[in-house]
């Protein structure tokens, strides 16, 4: 798992972000935690499913980067829901988490 997490740090990531709140950025800063939909307050830039992204707080501060499970498109439709709606706003369903816990690292 080690080296997942160094290659997760140091991957080169797509040209996009997403943005979370305060409460996600704390639950990603501890290092046990995926990413869910409910604290994605947006996104910028562009990616697909499976690309690196970086995860920033609301101030654009850097706060982890992983592997995300959906476009840019669905994570924007996906911002601020609840995990349990997501095959019911996009049809279809990746998993629970925009970005899983072991596919993400902290910096």
């Amino acid at each position: 798992m080690q080296a997942r997490k160094y290659w997760l740090r140091h991957a080169p990531a797509a040209p996009g972000r997403i943005r979370v709140d305060a409460g996600a950025a704390d639950a990603l800063a501890g290092g046990r935690a995926s990413l869910l939909p409910g604290g994605i307050l947006g996104t910028e830039g562009e990616f697909q499913r499976g690309d690196m992204v970086e995860i920033v707080d609301a101030e654009h501060r850097s706060v982890a980067r992983g592997l995300c499970q959906y476009s840019v498109a669905d994570v924007r439709r996906l911002a601020g829901r609840h995990s349990r709606e997501i095959e019911a706003q996009l049809g279809y369903s990746y998993g629970v988490e925009v970005v899983h816990r072991d596919d993400l690292v902290v910096v």
